[in-house]
């Protein structure tokens, strides 16, 4: 039996499947708000900050057993990511061939090499809008077997660091993304007496020795390919926003913690952000806002949390609120009440 869940519906989907193995669990979710996609998403600690504006459409096909999880994902606004990865599994990710380069732990990596999360490690990404791809998590165990069925020597050690990237090469990226879609079609044909072994054939073997092969290859790590200069100086401005959101600091503050004048800072924010510091000053305040109100749910003051954010003027912050988001407070608030 695959247990197959959209949106807030279950349903169970009736297959054959080996009595002593557990069977895949399916998840297919579509979302407007990233607080339920981050819900969705089992094991991994999220704090990502809307950069854009608008409202979100984000969707997740997760194909899970305890061994082996893979999960595409896609959403169509910008996102400053920042979390970890599900702990005790050796995570990687592929994005969309059609995505371009990614900033990936303070590093650009075109869209054909494959990212490495750290194990038990955070990490940092700054995602464009329409970003799509696929996160691939498995067990330190079932890895180590796979290798030895291959008899292949691959140091997985290696890879627990995270935060790089590695050089795979197109034809590759598009092998791989070739049989991780073929699991989603497996997925969207329906149920039928086979789809069950269908399913954990290629999310425990054929995928993950595809991955092992890529391993034992030994590839090359992507060098990044970002002025350090700008990277200090938007990191210095973006700690500074951060420790200082409520206080509403000015351009000449972030100017000078940064040590560079406002037409560079202005600059490096976009190329490695997307978006202007003042921009980005106000996404981090009203998600501040967002993730208070989603925390405490009804038994939250709109007002008082607005202010404690340096929104004084509740009018202007509804309406920025809703540009940012695509709904008012009170409907965040709302919904945290029902979920």
């Amino acid at each position: 039996m695959v247990q197959h869940q959209e949106c807030a519906t279950e349903t169970l989907l009736e297959t054959q499947s080996p009595a002593h193995r557990p069977a895949p669990t399916v998840a297919k979710f579509h979302f407007g708000s990233f607080d339920q996609f981050a819900e969705a998403m089992a094991g991994w600690d999220f704090d990502w900050r809307q950069l854009d504006r608008g409202a979100l459409e984000a969707s997740l096909l997760g194909v899970a057993t305890p061994d082996a999880s893979v999960r595409g994902f896609a959403f169509n606004r910008r996102f400053f990511q920042r979390g970890s990865s599900p702990p005790g599994m050796l995570t990687f990710g592929l994005i969309g061939g059609s995505v371009g380069n990614l900033d990936w732990c303070r590093g650009l990596v075109p869209s054909d090499d494959l990212l490495v999360f750290s194990t038990g490690g955070e990490y940092e990404s700054v995602s464009q809008p329409r970003f799509n791809g696929h996160t691939l998590s498995f067990s330190d165990e079932h890895l180590d077997r796979i290798a030895a069925d291959l008899e292949l020597s691959v140091n997985f050690d290696a890879y627990r660091r995270g935060g790089f990237a590695l050089q795979i090469g197109a034809a590759a990226a598009t092998n791989l993304r070739h049989h991780l879609n073929r699991l989603e079609r497996v997925v969207g044909d329906g149920p039928d007496d086979h789809s069950a072994e269908r399913l954990r054939r290629g999310l425990e073997s054929e995928i993950p020795e595809r991955l092992v092969r890529l391993l034992a290859d030994d590839p090359t790590t992507t060098s990044f390919r970002i002025d350090g200069f700008r990277v200090k100086a938007v990191q210095k401005a973006r700690d500074y926003i951060e420790a200082h959101a409520e206080l509403v600091p000015s351009m000449h503050d972030l100017c000078r913690v940064a040590g560079v004048s406002r037409r560079t800072l202005n600059y490096a924010f976009r190329e490695l952000i997307g978006v202007p510091p003042k921009q980005y000053h106000q996404a981090t305040r009203l998600d501040g806002v967002r993730k208070e109100l989603h925390r405490m749910g009804p038994s939250a003051t709109i007002a008082d949390i607005a202010n404690t954010w340096g929104f004084w003027h509740l009018g202007q912050f509804a309406a920025d609120y809703r540009r940012q988001f695509g709904e008012l407070p009170s409907d965040t608030l709302r919904r945290s009440g029902t979920a």
